[in-house]
């Protein structure tokens, strides 16, 4: 497993936490393909959903994308494209994990009280994160 949803994480939108429980979803699908060596085919679909799902969440949520969420963007198309026309022919598992703290950073941009005092997000994220 990637990343490990948790009601912490939740913005309180419920479509919203629903597009960022699926991401997470498609993060550890794609971890358990490349642990079982799925066939390639596979993996192309899993991420190609990645893309789309993190694309659709953008255009839906925001015009405007902040630097962070650019380049997240661009690192799920990019790998896509690698692996897509065989120039990425592995994937180490540490892409994955990268992009699952990114993702987990964007839904996090803000303070929770928690436990008598204010955790940020990237707390919660070292909390939730796994592997």
């Amino acid at each position: 497993m990637i990343a490990i949803w948790d009601q912490r994480l939740s913005v309180g939108d419920g479509s919203i936490d629903a597009e960022h429980r699926q991401v997470i979803n498609l993060l550890n699908e794609i971890d358990v393909a490349l642990t079982v060596q799925a066939p390639r085919e596979v993996i192309e679909r899993a991420i190609e959903a990645l893309v789309v799902a993190i694309e659709r969440h953008f255009s839906v949520h925001g015009t405007f994308l902040t630097g962070e969420e650019m380049t997240l963007l661009t690192s799920a198309r990019r790998l896509f494209a690698e692996w897509r026309e065989g120039r990425r022919l592995t994937l180490d598992r540490r892409v994955l994990t990268h992009m699952a703290a990114r993702w987990v950073g964007h839904m996090g941009r803000r303070t929770e009280r928690m436990s008598g005092g204010h955790v940020s997000a990237i707390s919660i994220q070292q909390q939730r994160m796994a592997g």
